[in-house]
């Protein structure tokens, strides 16, 4: 547990040790920023002061308390019109206060999500699943593809091979019955005469 003066930083009691180091890191922007504008310059000022709020570089008390000083040097500055110098805009709420009714429309606090999901992660794995899939798919395909009787492009010219051997068999066999017929009737066959 940090000590009680670690967590006192420009009159300000901090409840913790990262608050407390934020605001010591706004000390130091304010000397920076005190040590580089010039106060005879209300013009500058003014530039620096809506930058300085447009990029929300103070947070804490401390911060606040210096744009303030800042706020009120311009405004009570002749050369700057006050409808120029910005209000300090405060990121919370303190309390309902009386005249608001439940009626009444309260600025919405967007409630930020711990962890951001990335737009693409949903969109890989579907395509991974879908990828998947197809693989499967074709895998299949070709397994259907080659166990087949049917003739098809893999298996078109064993296919082919197979039957013409099949019918040069057949032929074979035909052929051989004829010469044990004529034979058996004695016959002489112009096919065995050319053989000779």
């Amino acid at each position: 547990m940090p000590g009680t003066d670690e967590l006192i930083v420009g009159g300000y009691h901090f409840h913790s040790l990262a608050d407390a180091d934020k605001a010591r890191d706004e000390q130091k922007k304010i000397a920076y920023i005190e040590a580089h504008m010039n106060r005879e310059n209300p013009e500058s000022v003014l530039t620096i002061y809506d930058k300085m709020l447009s990029n929300r570089i103070f947070v804490t008390p401390v911060g606040f308390g210096f744009l303030k000083e800042v706020r009120d040097y311009l405004l009570q500055s002749e050369s700057i019109d006050n409808d120029r110098v910005k209000p300090l805009e405060l990121n919370q709420m303190y309390s309902l206060g009386k005249g608001l009714s439940e009626e009444s429309e309260l600025p919405q606090r967007k409630i930020v999500p711990a962890k951001k999901k990335n737009p693409y992660e949903e969109r890989f794995f579907i395509s991974l699943v879908v990828n998947i899939v197809l693989i499967i798919g074709v895998i299949a395909m070709f397994i259907i593809a080659t166990t087949s009787n049917n003739p098809n492009i893999i298996n078109y010219e064993n296919n082919i091979v197979n039957k013409y051997s099949e019918w040069e068999e057949d032929l074979k066999d035909r052929e051989q019955r004829i010469r044990e017929e004529e034979q058996r009737l004695g016959l002489d066959s112009p096919a065995a005469e050319t053989e000779e």
